[in-house]
């Protein structure tokens, strides 16, 4: 069903109730801005340092000395970044599993999300979350809703306004009066007999539904109390955003936001400039009136007992400096909809660590200054000053020293150039001391980078070393798993929500969907005879475990794994001819193939998994058990084996595998 209009305050507090919830929001708001492990040019700093900007500054020994930061915190964080992603994003993201009668709807709601999730470009959110995880104490990404109408010129044929006697009424302009239906819109008529005439009209189409992500800086988000040590203290999430004065009056008329706190936050300007995550200034349009001025506010997800019915979820949008609230709202959803990814956890603390500014600050500095050395070092030796006698005819003003110059002097002694050590073997011997630290550091060695370093190294050597690699980004990959399950559930919940809004129709599903579910077995039409999703078939109990974030991140060690899983799957075949029969169903066929398609990364997944495949599994099956109807004797364990049927003359069938 629609969603009904709210309004801006559903609790009904006094005037005074509602300016002491402001000033106790905007004073938690105060108290975990200065309660963050890391001031916002701190974390500035870590993000020039990932994209090597500048740092040396007012502080280098000549006009044009060298300025190149380490590029060791951009490799690595790339390095990491992709691991992370490649092995969360597989397909599917989450393996679903039902309980109870929500058992069966399980593959359903499994092919549904991935769909969606590849709809939503959630890998996208995922990856920045992930990047801002590994230079921030946290990188958060937010699941919120929205659905968005927009307008589509269409011709349709409308039909008249009739009077009792058949005949088309007038208006003042002497044109036939146009039908209006209960929704406000024209009676469309798809006849040609009914009396009607062609309009060009504007039809609102839905172009997104249902829950999106979106990643938000460490800037402006916060978690409260600020002082919060475990998850279990936490009562509150904010994120700073801004918005025009014209879209505040506008949501203001629309009854999102109070009219009165919108006036009350006035006018002005609150946005005059914008820096990069990095701190570089950006560019902000210069604000032509009143309307286009931009104010800072806060949105507030906090759980409270407002309405003397216990605790729940709430959300807010707080002006922090006037202390206004713009609303106050029931929370449909009911539980926190921000998700902190945090790799390297941080006892104590809800915060993590940061990869660049904990784990690497001092190798990336050190390499840095290495690095500045070396370069200034080189461009002493080639552009090595001159040493000029005091009162030498030779003026360098007069006659500038250059390819083919010539210059006057008295004595050859009058002009010399300076001689200086060449120090560069040290400088280059630390450089290399300083990435081999970062290799100690970061877990991740040249092989695992896609470099290959100068050491020599046996094939046995480098293969240890990447497994062991691997291994420490496998432990950042697993911290992330718990958050990704709620980031599912809340998903799972906003879908509910957006196809009960579309009543029975539902969503009409892809053939790509409709075929996965063939695939794995499952008769679509017992389930869904219009091949259409409904909020019904989301209903039950699941559980969305993510696949990827539990598995090792080295692709060669999960297909060792698999290789040796299926040696042991055949030998077990070999002494049980139960596990055989088990291996001969199309499910555990196609999910062998499966498997072996990921880790193998076979391009053309069709001719394995397509209808063709399928029918031939089916095929299989139906033989196999048409062989044992006719009483067949099992042959070899793992396989089936038909003899020669009496007086009919029918040579044995081969063994089946």
């Amino acid at each position: 069903m629609p969603k009904k209009a709210r309004k801006p305050f559903e609790i009904s507090l006094s005037p005074e109730e509602r300016t002491d919830l402001a000033l106790d929001l905007s004073r938690a708001l105060d108290e975990a801005l200065s309660a963050r492990s890391a001031p916002d040019k701190e974390v500035e700093y870590w993000h020039t340092l990932y994209e090597q900007g500048r740092t040396r500054g007012a502080h280098a020994p000549w006009a044009d000395a060298a300025d190149l930061t380490s590029y060791l915190g951009t490799q690595y964080v790339d390095v990491l970044r992709s691991q992370i992603v490649r092995t969360i994003m597989l397909d599917p993201v989450f393996v679903v599993e039902g309980y109870g009668e929500a058992e069966k709807k399980a593959p359903f709601v499994e092919e549904f999300h991935s769909w969606q999730l590849e709809l939503e470009g959630f890998q996208q959110a995922l990856s920045r979350g992930v990047h801002l995880s590994l230079i921030e104490p946290r990188g958060v990404i937010e699941i919120y809703e929205d659905t968005i109408k927009r307008p589509v010129r269409k011709v349709m044929r409308a039909a008249y306004e009739l009077a009792a006697d058949g005949s088309a009424l007038i208006d003042a302009n002497m044109k036939p009066t146009l039908q209006i239906g209960p929704d406000r819109r024209f009676v469309e008529v798809l006849d040609e007999q009914t009396p009607s005439a062609e309009v060009e009209v504007d039809s609102f189409e839905t172009v997104c539904r249902g829950p999106r992500a979106r990643t938000i800086a460490y800037r402006d988000f916060l978690v409260l109390p600020g002082h919060a040590r475990e998850r279990s203290e936490i009562w509150g999430y904010a994120k700073r955003f801004y918005r025009r004065v014209d879209e505040l009056q506008e949501r203001a008329k629309a009854k999102v936001y109070d009219a009165d706190a919108v006036d009350a936050i006035g006018t002005d300007d609150e946005r005059s400039s914008e820096t990069t995550l990095a701190g570089e200034p950006i560019g902000v349009a210069a604000k032509d009136g009143t309307d286009r001025s931009e104010k800072e506010l806060w949105e507030l997800l906090f759980l409270r007992d407002l309405d003397g019915k216990g605790l729940r979820w709430y959300v807010a949008t707080l002006h922090k400096d006037k202390q206004t609230l713009l609303r106050v709202q029931y929370d449909d959803i009911g539980r926190p909809r921000y998700f902190s990814l945090i790799p390297f956890p941080r006892p104590n603390s809800t915060e993590g660590y940061s990869y660049i500014g904990h784990k690497l600050i001092t190798v990336i500095e050190e390499h840095t200054a290495w690095r500045n050395m070396l370069a200034d070092d080189a461009s002493m030796q080639l552009q090595m000053p001159l040493k000029r006698r005091q009162g030498a005819l030779w003026n360098p003003d007069v006659e500038p020293l250059g390819p083919k110059a010539v210059i006057t002097v008295r004595d050859m002694d009058e002009v010399q150039f300076m001689q200086r050590q060449n120090n560069s073997g040290v400088a280059v011997e630390r450089i290399r001391d300083a990435e081999r630290a970062g290799e100690r550091l970061s877990g991740i060695n040249d092989a695992s980078a896609g470099f290959t370093g100068e050491q020599k190294r046996t094939l046995g050597e480098v293969q240890l070393i990447t497994e062991q690699s691997m291994g420490r980004s496998t432990e950042a990959i697993k911290n992330l798993q718990e958050t990704l399950e709620e980031i599912a559930q809340v998903r799972h919940i906003m879908w509910k929500r957006a196809l009960a809004e579309m009543q029975a129709e539902g969503m009409e599903l892809p053939p790509s969907v409709l075929q996965g579910l063939e695939l794995r077995g499952v008769n679509v039409l017992d389930f869904l005879p219009d091949k259409r999703m409904t909020a019904q078939m989301l209903e039950g109990a699941f559980r969305f475990k993510p696949r990827g974030s539990v598995e090792d991140a080295d692709l060669n060690r999960q297909r060792q794994d698999f290789n040796q899983w299926v040696i042991a799957m055949a030998n077990m075949a070999t002494i049980n001819p139960m596990v055989g029969a088990v291996l001969q169903t199309p499910g555990a066929a196609k999910a062998l193939i499966e498997q072996g398609i990921r880790l193998y990364n076979v391009q053309d997944k069709q001719a394995f998994l397509g209808s063709e495949a399928n029918q031939a599994m089916l095929g299989v099956q139906q033989m196999q058990q048409m062989a044992q109807q006719l009483g067949a004797v099992p042959g070899v364990p793992g396989g089936v084996s038909v003899p020669a049927l009496s007086g009919a003359g029918v040579a044995p069938r081969p063994t089946l595998r």
